[in-house]
């Protein structure tokens, strides 16, 4: 699992939301929040701060797709 904030979203009430990357499809991730809520989220809707490998990057969402390829879907 990543986790990830979202940063420059088009729906401004997401940015600053963090969470774990707990499933994610072609077009889209379900984040679990700090709060417990598991939020379905279009991944091309904004960028993300990602920490992952002990590293923090900022991605874009063609970036962060790359990156949940490679992690296992639940």
């Amino acid at each position: 699992m990543a986790r990830v904030e979202l940063i420059d979203c088009r729906n401004s009430n997401m940015n600053g939301l963090r969470g774990l990357v707990v499933n994610h499809t072609e077009d889209t991730i379900s984040l679990l929040t700090e709060t417990g809520r598991v939020l379905t989220i279009p991944i091309d809707s904004c960028r993300y701060y990602v920490w992952f490998e002990n590293c923090t990057r900022l991605m874009t969402h063609r970036e962060l797709r790359r990156l949940i390829r490679r992690l296992p879907s639940s």
